[in-house]
């Protein structure tokens, strides 16, 4: 069988062509860094790829999540602080006017100063981060607490009210629902969401400062100091009411007291979530990594083999074509 020289071109052509790709391909590969830069060069590797860039970006999602919630929290917290010394402030003052040797003048002087610290908590319980009121609950743009004749209004409803109807109000206020998905695997049930599967973000004050009456006294805390203001400026003063409405206003700040604790506890295990995703993203940075980058010790040599290869097929060229070019002039 005869060799022609046609055939020996096409065939050189056909092998530096294929050469000439594989230098190219090893040279991308060298300069991106990337084992493939289309889907259809390695369907496995991109598919995976994909996946894993959505739990990334599914990941930093639910980081920014988890720290607006930290800020949240963070605020609500300091404000509580505000709460807590305010009445650990009033309890002191308490004490002193129920000790029986005040003066009606001091007492009176006592009063004033709950009647300020009445308005001071109102105020902390009235914080805003940016704006959004903290401790609205679901209802998180107007200020949730007010006070109206010295006598402190939730949303509009009186906290010390002992109508049933208003006391489930109060109470399903407090108990009020805003979920944020922070990578807790989010899940529904018959078209309900699984409260396990997201954190609760709404901060109801009610918690904080209570509502409802125990005994015919408030359990809130704004409320009872206006309550002892009033039996302070009496005279004579009635000692056992005094001391029952101390005792209700120690019952009462010690619940906000453990409403600081609650958010000490959330606030931590918030961290923990944050460290937790952090800890994923950088994770599946890695696979994301080791799935789409080439070991670019691997893709030099593959490069520099490539590239030997291909001046090979150069050299190579230049004997049949200059052999071709004599046997046609023969």
């Amino acid at each position: 069988m005869r060799i022609t020289t046609t055939q020996v071109l096409r065939n050189y052509q056909t092998n530096l062509s294929k050469a000439s790709n594989e230098l190219n391909e090893t040279s991308n590969r060298v300069l991106t860094k990337r084992k493939f830069s289309t889907a259809s060069e390695d369907p496995a590797s991109a598919a995976t790829a994909y996946k894993l860039r959505k739990e990334y970006l599914d990941t930093e999602d639910h980081i920014e999540n988890v720290k607006t919630v930290i800020s949240q929290f963070d605020a609500v917290d300091s404000s509580t602080q505000q709460m807590s010394t305010i009445t650990k402030e009033a309890n002191a003052l308490v004490l002193q006017g129920i000790t029986g040797t005040s003066s009606l003048e001091s007492r009176k002087t006592i009063a004033s100063s709950l009647r300020q610290m009445q308005e001071s908590i109102v105020s902390s319980a009235n914080s805003k981060l940016g704006d959004t009121f903290l401790f609205g609950g679901q209802t998180t743009d107007e200020p949730p607490f007010e006070l109206v004749d010295g006598k402190l209004e939730y949303l509009g409803i009186d906290v010390s009210s002992t109508d049933a109807d208003v006391q489930a109000q109060l109470k399903e206020m407090a108990n009020a629902k805003t979920y944020v998905d922070l990578g807790f695997g989010l899940t529904y049930t018959d078209g309900t969401l699984d409260s396990n599967s997201a954190f609760n973000t709404a901060i109801s004050g009610l918690n904080a400062l209570g509502y409802g009456q125990s005994d015919g006294m408030d359990n809130n805390i704004v409320n009872l100091l206006g309550t002892i203001a009033d039996e302070l400026e009496k005279d004579p003063i009635d000692g056992d009411t005094l001391d029952d409405l101390s005792a209700q206003f120690t019952d009462a700040k010690s619940k906000l007291t453990d409403f600081l604790t609650t958010l000490g506890t959330k606030s931590s295990f918030l961290e923990s979530t944050q460290t937790r995703l952090e800890d994923n993203k950088s994770t599946l940075n890695n696979k994301i990594v080791s799935v789409e980058n080439v070991n670019l010790e691997k893709a030099i040599t593959d490069n520099t083999w490539a590239q030997y290869a291909y001046n090979a097929a150069l050299k190579v060229g230049t004997s049949i074509l200059s052999q071709s070019f004599i046997d046609f002039m023969n």
